[in-house]
């Protein structure tokens, strides 16, 4: 599976537990119920459907550092 395929699963699962049926997320989200499941079968998505469809069910997509000692040192729990 993609990365944006792992983030949509997890984005439909979360509407799922809304009471979002996948039509309405794609509704609300701007886009085809087809291109939804087109996205879910493997197809691209731009990073503004997937940023709308995450915002749809209350999630926010954002960068995050893939240095985890890096990450212990500026939170100050290297040694913990």
């Amino acid at each position: 599976m993609t990365e944006t395929v792992d983030l949509l699963q997890q984005i439909l699962a979360l509407g799922k537990e809304q009471g979002l049926t996948q039509i309405t997320l794609a509704q609300r989200a701007g886009i085809t119920p087809e291109a939804l499941s087109r996205a879910k079968q493997g197809g691209n998505m731009r990073v503004s459907t997937l940023k709308e469809l995450a915002h749809v069910v209350g999630l926010k997509l954002s960068l995050v550092t893939d240095a985890p000692l890096r990450e212990k040192i500026d939170s100050g729990t290297l040694f913990e």
